[in-house]
């Protein structure tokens, strides 16, 4: 991700600040082993027809989400390096609502990969930004056996978190869907973050700034074998509904006009050339990670690092020292680790998780905040 001489000129000082020291590290090891393939900064003043196709009109059945808005091409601008999706309350051929869908098909098509966007969302109850990939192809059939990733979708009336989903299985309405959500306090519109998603052969993770909270190695179409359907061609989307069967409609709190905006677009893919992977590398040291979020209600992830084979213990631990949750006890060879902790039984305030393993032990504090 912190790949310097990709930032637009006047963005990049401020961007640096914005980031914790630890996560420009974690980003960049992993922006070692990509490379650049297709981004877009926004930089002009229409939208780069050559990279993005509109989605006109409000789909069958609201894009079969029951979606209220009518898509126009009039709601997306582009201006002062930023792309700007506006929703707006307005009669149009028969629609109450207006907003912009745009997407990559047959433009930017990619195979695995590291997709990336930095973006400020709406706020209010009915919208519903996403950014997302669907198949190009459709080589296992209609929706859901050829897939859907979503990157990243948030609601509007939870300004607090956003979610990442993979759909698959059967065509509808056979399909299923799994997925995690990341909760964090300040509210994801009152500034820009970034949303990452790491694809590979049989394995997909999800980040929030450099964060990993979700990784998913298991799903399947009822077409073929397993890592289909994930291992053929997918596209970008781009998009603000208003309203839907998942995020309600909006209602006399909703105020308009409302913006998506959107800093950056970027696609990156292995660089054949470059070493192993740096999370296929054994780690150097035991460590024990600060959980994140913190504090936290009603969950966290904790990460830590094992040098070598070695019987791991992981526990948390009250103000007193007694010990009231065991998440790992058993023997696990070197690499890097990430256990959720759901305390959604505890009572607010301060706890401790201890690591042991081997001849390492290492203890920090976390707070839970109800």
């Amino acid at each position: 991700m912190i790949m310097f001489s990709h930032f637009k000129n006047t963005k990049a000082a401020h961007l640096l600040f914005l980031i914790p020291a630890f996560l420009i590290q974690f980003s960049i090891s992993k922006a070692q082993d990509y490379q650049l393939v297709w981004s877009d900064e926004f930089n002009g003043t229409t939208l780069d027809t050559s990279k993005w196709s509109y989605q006109i009109g409000n789909g069958s059945g609201g894009w079969g989400n029951n979606e209220k808005e009518y898509y126009r091409a009039e709601n997306a601008v582009v201006d002062s390096g930023y792309l700007t999706i506006i929703a707006k309350k307005e009669n149009y051929n028969g629609f109450s609502y207006t907003s912009s869908r745009i997407r990559t098909i047959n433009k930017g098509d990619w195979k695995y990969g590291k997709f990336e966007m930095r973006a400020k969302m709406p706020v209010g109850k009915g919208m519903w930004p996403a950014f997302w990939m669907m198949p190009t192809d459709n080589v296992y059939g209609g929706w859901a056996a050829s897939g859907e990733i979503d990157i990243m979708e948030y609601l509007g009336n939870d300004t607090t978190t956003v979610y990442g989903t993979l759909h698959y299985g059967g065509a509808w309405p056979n399909n299923i869907h799994t997925g995690k959500s990341f909760t964090q306090g300040g509210g994801f519109h009152s500034g820009f973050h970034t949303y990452t998603l790491i694809w590979e052969e049989g394995k997909i993770q999800w980040l929030v700034d450099g964060y990993l909270y979700q990784t998913q190695t298991s799903w399947n179409t009822s077409n073929a074998a397993f890592p289909a359907p994930f291992n053929e061609r997918f596209h970008i989307i781009l998009n603000l509904a208003v309203g839907g069967n998942w995020p309600g409609y909006p209602d006399a709190s909703t105020t308009f006009p409302q913006k998506y905006v959107i800093d950056y677009v970027r696609v990156y893919q292995k660089n054949v050339t470059a070493i192993k992977d740096v999370e296929e590398q054994t780690p150097l040291a035991f460590s024990l990670k600060q959980n994140y979020p913190n504090p936290f209600n009603p969950s966290t992830s904790i990460r830590y690092s094992i040098a070598k084979m070695s019987f791991v213990n992981l526990s948390v631990y009250n103000v007193l020292g007694e010990k009231i949750k065991t998440l790992v006890n058993k023997e696990q060879p070197a690499g890097d680790y990430n256990v959720d902790f759901n305390a959604s039984n505890l009572s607010s305030g301060i706890y401790f998780y201890k690591l042991t393993a081997d001849d390492f032990s290492s203890i920090r504090k976390m707070i839970i905040l109800k």
